[in-house]
């Protein structure tokens, strides 16, 4: 929901109406059977409302019907990188263990893309695989060795839109790595300091 607001929208224009509207419809039933007028009047200050209301009606009806669950993976041919899920058949379920990239569990959701995809994965997707509590890996083992071994999901997107290219280099730094979001490396902190106070 929150992604659907923010596509093409500022945060501080996109967020007063997310608050509204998740006060008004709190879940997903909710929302579901919301009257589109009153759905589409309070989407208003965004611009595209009548689009943006037809997409979360139509999001919070396919989640009733079919919500997103562990183990169960859908094609998202193109995603992360070119070429992935190519092997996967359309309507092809995929298990967690199986290792084929391309499919992610809310992927069957009609009009989601790669930028919802990447906030999915970012924010939502250990907790819902039940591997950590927290999106950073919170509650991930309680184990030592098993904690070192787990790595969370943020750290394997890269991501094309530029406030979540914002977000994880500021998550980067403060792992103490400098992260290129067009390459996906990551250098320490203190060399790029070094690097850059040699060249002044």
């Amino acid at each position: 929901v929150a992604v659907t607001l923010l596509n093409k929208t500022r945060a501080a224009v996109a967020l007063p109406s997310f608050s509204a509207l998740v006060a008004r419809w709190p879940t997903s039933a909710a929302l579901a059977t919301a009257d589109p007028h009153a759905l589409e009047a309070n989407l208003r200050s965004l611009g595209l409302q009548a689009r943006r209301t037809r997409t979360l009606l139509r999001l919070a009806r396919d989640w009733l019907a079919d919500p997103p669950r562990r183990d169960a993976r859908h094609r998202t041919r193109g995603y992360p990188f070119p070429g992935a899920g190519a092997d996967v058949r359309r309507g092809e379920v995929l298990r967690d263990d199986d290792p084929r990239a391309g499919a992610l569990e809310v992927a069957h959701l009609r009009g989601l893309g790669a930028y919802a995809w990447d906030s999915w994965r970012i924010f939502c997707r250990d907790v819902m695989r039940g591997v950590a509590r927290g999106w950073n890996g919170e509650g991930a083992a309680e184990e030592g060795e098993e904690l070192a071994a787990f790595e969370p999901e943020w750290k394997r997107v890269q991501p094309a839109d530029k406030e979540l290219r914002a977000f994880l280099k500021w998550m980067w730094l403060k792992e103490g790595l400098a992260w290129d979001p067009d390459t996906g490396e990551k250098v320490p902190v203190e060399f790029v300091r070094s690097e850059e106070h040699t060249s002044e």
